[in-house]
């Protein structure tokens, strides 16, 4: 289990310790420009490692900077650079740019899951929860990923058998995922 200190922009300035890992999502570009490719090539790869370095912001602020996006490239490009800045521990700079995509248009899933995931970090549990159960109505292509992490969040707060719940209902989407297995078999000696 990955542990760091990190500060995140709630409302103010909070230190924290990460206490699980939650699962990102990048945003496929599907515009001609490289530079927005390499970003979204970048945050995939954050997203699955836990890492990234300051060559993979450089492509992503490259591509915000004097690549011509469409609007939904460059609401993609942001996401995915949230992605990569969240993977450098760079929370507050991952929170901005899920809120720019936000601003561009309010209705990016993955925009969502991500900050749930800063807000779950944070320890800021009511917020985690409203953008997870945002994306999920907007019908966020990898459910149950949201489900896995808004599960930790219910479990993390003490509400068992809600964790249980989305654990299953995880399940029911990837049948015999280890991650849910094991968090669900956690889940059931709490509730014992």
């Amino acid at each position: 289990m990955k542990r760091f200190h990190l500060t995140v922009v709630t409302s103010g300035w909070i230190s924290l310790l990460l206490l699980s890992t939650a699962s990102a999502q990048s945003m496929i570009v599907i515009g001609s420009d490289s530079l927005a490719h390499q970003c979204y090539r970048a945050s995939t790869t954050a997203a699955l490692t836990g890492s990234a370095n300051q060559s993979d912001i450089d492509y992503c602020d490259k591509a915000l900077q004097h690549a011509l996006l469409r609007k939904r490239d460059l609401i993609a490009t942001y996401v995915n650079r949230g992605v990569v800045h969240a993977a450098m521990e760079n929370l507050t700079s991952a929170v901005k740019d899920y809120n720019k995509a936000l601003k561009l248009d309010p209705n990016v899933a993955e925009a969502y899951i991500n900050r749930g995931n800063l807000w779950f970090v944070a320890s800021n549990y009511p917020q985690a929860i409203k953008d997870y159960n945002r994306s999920l109505e907007l019908g966020i292509a990898q459910e149950h990923i949201v489900l896995l992490n808004r599960g930790m969040v219910y479990e993390t707060t003490g509400r068992y058998k809600l964790a249980k719940q989305d654990y299953l209902a995880a399940l029911e989407k990837v049948e015999e995922w280890p991650a849910a297995l094991k968090k669900l078999e956690r889940v059931n000696k709490k509730i014992k």
